[in-house]
């Protein structure tokens, strides 16, 4: 052998180091385009009537109602809005006469727990709410939750509710619930 001749360094012919091979490729690709395909899909609008609460009434016994905040139920399996009231959210701080600070969204709920104990609660339903939720005009033993929650200063009237007005005005005056401390 001379000495002059190149010495040939070994490289494998068919597969670079940190290149995969063909077939993994392909077989990623395919899944991507099966991906985004039926993310696509799921993205285009349904030929389907929109979800709407149907027309009607809802009843639960006591033991079948769930409070879910102070102005939402839960009867059976379905969630529903009390119409015309806006209740405090839980976390949201306000404060008692005496300075002390408590959770005015809990105290909400208490309040609408109070008012459906042992009671069968019986709803209307008239359209959905902004979250989708079905808003309803509740009743539990003759008493209108929406009026009752108003009244007792832990629910504020809707703009629209005209008629829950003069009730969140009275509670107001006499300091009910979240007015406790409203100067």
């Amino acid at each position: 052998m001379a000495i002059d001749r190149k010495r040939r360094i070994f490289q494998p012919d068919s597969i670079a180091i940190g290149r995969p091979p063909r077939a993994l490729v392909l077989t990623g690709l395919a899944c991507a385009m099966v991906v985004s395909g039926g993310a696509w899909f799921g993205m285009q609008p349904s030929e389907a009537p929109a979800s709407s609460a149907p027309p009607g009434r809802l009843s639960a016994s006591a033991d079948r109602t769930r409070v879910i905040d102070g102005n939402t139920l839960l009867l059976h399996d379905r969630a529903v809005q009390l119409a015309g009231i806006l209740a405090a959210r839980r976390g949201t701080i306000c404060e008692a006469p005496g300075g002390t600070s408590f959770d005015c969204g809990v105290a909400a709920a208490n309040a609408l727990s109070d008012l459906i104990r042992d009671a069968t609660i019986d709803c209307a339903l008239n359209g959905n709410g902004e979250g989708g939720r079905p808003l309803a005009n509740c009743f539990a033993a003759g008493r209108a939750l929406d009026t009752a929650m108003v009244a007792s200063g832990w629910a504020q009237a809707e703009s629209g509710a005209a008629a829950l007005a003069d009730v969140e005005r009275r509670a107001r005056m006499e300091r009910r619930g979240l007015w406790a401390t409203a100067r």
